[in-house]
């Protein structure tokens, strides 16, 4: 029943894929490996529940996964809504089924969920929407084919342990009040600004693969940037795709900082084999999108950050 609910809607659920924006891609294989294959496996998680909801016949599964570490850190049990597997296109059927998931699986006080829906999925963020999720962000995924990739060199340097204490300051400060967590309502902003200073320590002890500050004179580590290099995937997608994740630059000591991390990350990425690069700005982030389209990056996806608190 599950390969028949995820076959249904095949052609949207691709996009909940994190590489359906390459547009040259082979989707059927980037389909099976990281939407239906990654579905399937998703049974076998303890920390995943698959919830049945049944309206008029039709049945209708939510997908929702635990997550530990977000729940210690803010002190409120976090979950994220993956998936909802339908084969219809009945949309008031849907609403009803997913208020009624909201009704069996918000019992409890102190319930946080939040989902990442492609702006394809227009009928489910419609049915999230007006069973109580709300939006919180808007984010983009914009892409950068290395193989031609040409742009002026810049002095950047491997980030070190040495570097943690200026990095997290830097995360600390340079806020973004339209990310997930500092538009979040019921997170504190401090502490929102904390997991931040955190991720970035942890991507330095081997959260990420590689990350990058300034190497100029007189210019300290006061900006940096982080890089997966998802090479594990690269065969099973059928292309090499790597991903730019967080950055920081301090705006009174690495002002114009930003495009060259970036630039220095992309030439980081093709030596080791990418051929595309992409990364994740907020809707509301004119700045950084510009330096990514003086760079020669495209558009390639939207999708809409939706939470429920119980």
């Amino acid at each position: 029943m599950i390969s028949e609910l995820i076959n249904a809607r095949k052609d949207i659920l691709y996009n909940y894929s994190q590489y359906s924006f390459y547009p040259k891609a082979d989707k059927d294989k980037i389909f099976k490996h990281s939407v239906s294959d990654n579905i399937i496996k998703l049974q076998n998680d303890k920390d995943v529940q698959f919830i049945d909801i049944e309206i008029s016949g039709l049945k209708h599964v939510f997908v929702v996964k635990f997550l530990k570490w977000d729940t210690d850190y803010f002190n409120v049990k976090t979950y994220k809504l993956l998936y909802v597997l339908y084969e219809h296109f009945d949309y008031k059927k849907l609403k009803l089924a997913t208020q009624k998931f909201v009704k069996k699986f918000f019992v409890e006080k102190r319930n946080y969920c939040f989902s990442e829906i492609p702006s394809e999925d227009i009928f489910t963020i419609q049915a999230l929407n007006e069973s109580g999720f709300k939006l919180v962000e808007n984010r983009l995924t914009y892409y950068l084919d290395l193989k031609n990739y040409n742009f002026e060199r810049f002095a950047v340097r491997s980030a070190n342990y040495d570097d943690i204490p200026n990095m997290k300051r830097v995360a600390r400060i340079m806020r973004n009040d339209y990310d997930r967590f500092h538009a979040e309502t019921i997170f504190d902003s401090q502490k929102a600004d904390e997991f931040l200073a955190t991720f970035i320590e942890e991507s330095i002890k081997g959260f990420s693969d590689y990350v990058i500050v300034p190497d100029e004179e007189n210019t300290p580590p006061d900006a940096f940037l982080t890089a997966n290099y998802l090479i594990d995937e690269w065969e099973l997608i059928g292309e090499n795709i790597s991903k730019m994740v967080l950055s920081a630059v301090s705006s009174e000591t690495c002002r114009g900082w930003y495009i060259k991390l970036i630039s220095e990350m992309a030439y980081h990425l093709k030596e080791k084999g990418a051929n595309y690069a992409f990364m994740h700005p907020a809707t509301t982030n004119k700045a950084v999108i510009h330096s990514y389209e003086k760079l020669g990056c495209k558009y390639g996806k939207c999708i809409h950050v939706l939470t429920y608190f119980s």
